[in-house]
């Protein structure tokens, strides 16, 4: 388990006498932490000097983590839909709230709340895009809006994606079409409900009359996202590009004060105490904590996409999130089939961000990181609370030299840290889902025959663990070629029916050995595994439907029921994926069309970065 992460829970009164009583949007109290603790865009330093020059015309900062905006109005607004559990997080009614005016005015851009201490904004940051520098980058269709509480004693950020031009729109519009905005809608809270670590949807808006050009004219839209931070490695870039120490020295305080709020994984904690290279190390500063933390978190989070067949499709640094979250959606996928060398993005013909490579391409941003925070981390316990070091830097070149090797050992360590994790989160999972004990030799046994099983024979990936689940291995009359014939689909053909039932064969009999060694009965390892196999998978091509069904109703100007219907669903099936007695009694073809095997074209798709 993740550390839990409050992030700036100041608000005027406590969460126990005060979110028992919230049910909307506009109760809740709102704050603005990250510009109150973080320099503001030189030119635009208060709210006062807002103009439509200073923060929608793409320009470079001199300096300052944000620029005060607002998003920008439409012609129209049509609400579509409202996650259930993002609502249900915020402590909102889940059946009242998404009709409220004000909560989709808000949601929408149509509104914007403001008073003394907060007014929307969107953040600087730069990054490494496929393995090069890109510069300055940021939120350049983003409108930060404010920052709530949440039930669990924790908070979120609320902002806007698709909402207008800002400072960092470069050559860009500022929009959201409706096609990407449905497929991060969904899959954000989708990875939510199955555990892994993500930023969430609260709401989608569609604006009919607004159009961009995408893979070809294409209607915008907005999502109302919540995370409880936006901070992704591309801030650290940012400060490298400034050559800000100061912003380095306030960055990683207010991740580390007010984000984390010295709440670290228990992770990092373990080896802190049991790791004999970090011992050798000697004494750590809080930033070299911070630095650790990240690396754990992010490792956590591959192993969880690994285990799930998740690939972002874009892993670059300025969308790689500081506590391990699946962020900014574009290209991605859940891998239908298992294929290392499968990427979900038609544009990386270097396979840069293929399943095979996504532990790789993290720890890429791991480095860069390392070299982004090198001044810090270099300080060690002697410098970094020093005033002139803070104002100055190194004294001198030996003293350089000095950090320079501490940073190198640093992330040697890190990066064994890094690959631990790693490695164990991933059997953990793995196990867990064909509900058996890990072990050590599992990886070199049972994983690995596993893989090698799913990777001939080609069968769905998540779907598999499904069919394993529910077969009945410890029963005496036990039929090994009846059970081999459940995971065979309807779409294949006689001659890969055949080398499907011989391969696995193979794998069952090892398995079926390997659960009677560890005395499991078929009921408790249903009972262990069932949690951890999602019973519905929202995959490419019933995006895509929703998108195509979406698209036409608005289009043709049907009630606002009608339109929101497939996406209504699909958000029960997400919000519920390992309850079926969730997703409602509404629209069961539909239902069945998205649960059926299909054929192998509509599997294994790749998408364009184009959004």
């Amino acid at each position: 388990m993740l550390a839990k992460v409050r992030h700036l829970s100041r608000v005027d009164c406590s969460y126990t006498s005060c979110m028992r009583s919230f049910s909307t949007l506009q109760d809740l109290p709102k704050t603005s932490p990250f510009t109150t603790f973080l320099k503001p865009d030189e030119d635009l330093p208060t709210r006062e000097g807002v103009s439509e020059k200073l923060s929608k015309t793409p320009r470079q900062l001199k300096s300052g983590f944000f620029t005060y905006t607002y998003p920008t109005q439409r012609k129209s607004y049509q609400f579509l839909s409202a996650s259930p559990n993002a609502l249900k997080d915020l402590g909102l009614d889940q059946s009242k709230e998404p009709q409220s005016q004000y909560f989709r005015d808000i949601v929408s851009g149509k509104t914007t709340y403001t008073s003394e201490n907060v007014h929307p904004f969107a953040m600087a940051y730069a990054g490494f895009q496929f393995g090069s520098f890109a510069g300055q980058l940021g939120d350049g269709r983003v409108i930060n809006l404010f920052t709530v509480p949440d039930v669990h004693g924790g908070s979120y950020e609320i902002q806007l994606k698709g909402a207008g031009k800002t400072p960092y729109s470069r050559f860009a519009d500022g929009n959201a079409v409706l096609r990407s905005s449905i497929r991060e809608y969904v899959i954000s809270e989708y990875l939510h409900a199955i555990g892994i670590p993500s930023t969430r949807s609260l709401a989608i808006t569609a604006y009919p009359e607004n159009k961009a050009q995408r893979e070809g004219v294409e209607m915008c839209a907005v999502v109302a996202r919540m995370s409880p931070t936006w901070i992704r490695i591309g801030h650290f870039d940012y400060c490298r590009l400034k050559g800000d120490r100061d912003g380095l020295f306030q960055l990683c305080e207010y991740i580390n004060t007010e984000v984390l709020q010295g709440e670290y994984t228990k992770e990092l904690h373990e080896f802190m105490e049991n790791d004999q290279k970090l011992k050798d190390f000697g004494d750590l500063t809080k930033f070299d904590k911070l630095f650790l933390d990240i690396i754990i978190r992010n490792s956590k989070s591959v192993a969880y996409w690994h285990a799930y067949g998740f690939l972002n499709g874009v892993l670059n640094t300025d969308n790689t999130s500081i506590l391990g979250l699946a962020i900014d959606f574009g290209p991605f996928a859940i891998m239908d089939k298992f294929d290392p060398n499968y990427t979900s993005n038609s544009e990386d013909h270097e396979r840069r961000y293929s399943f095979r490579n996504t532990p790789s391409a993290i720890w890429f941003n791991m480095v860069k990181l390392a070299e982004s925070m090198a001044e810090v981390l270099g300080a060690g316990p002697g410098l970094i609370d020093d005033k002139n070091f803070k104002e100055n830097g190194y004294p001198d070149d030996p003293s350089i030299d000095a950090a320079m090797t501490r940073v190198n050992s640093l992330i040697r360590i890190a990066g064994d840290i890094f690959e631990k994790v790693f490695i164990e989160d991933y059997l953990k999972l793995i196990c867990a889902r064909l509900g058996i004990t890990p072990r050590e030799r599992d990886n070199g046994e049972i994983l690995s025959l596993l893989f090698e099983t799913l990777q001939v024979t080609k069968l769905e990936y998540n779907k598999f663990y499904l069919i394993l689940q529910e077969l009945r291995l410890r029963d005496q009359d036990f039929d090994i070629d009846e059970a081999c014939k459940k995971f065979i689909p309807t779409t294949c053909s006689e001659e890969d029916r055949v080398f499907i039932m011989k391969e696995i064969k193979s794998f069952l009999t090892v398995f079926r050995a390997r659960v009677e060694e560890e005395l499991l009965t078929d009921e408790i390892r249903l009972q262990r595994a069932s949690p951890h196999n999602p019973r519905f998978v929202p995959k490419n091509w019933i995006l895509q439907d929703i998108i195509n069904y979406t698209t036409e109703k608005l289009k043709e100007g049907v009630p606002e029921e009608e339109c929101s219907a497939y996406l209504n669903k699909i958000m029960k099936m997400t919000s519920n994926p390992f309850n079926e007695s969730e997703w409602g009694s509404e629209l069961k073809d539909v239902e069945e069309k998205w649960l059926s095997d299909v054929d192998d074209s509509k599997l294994m798709t790749s998408c364009s970065c184009s959004s």
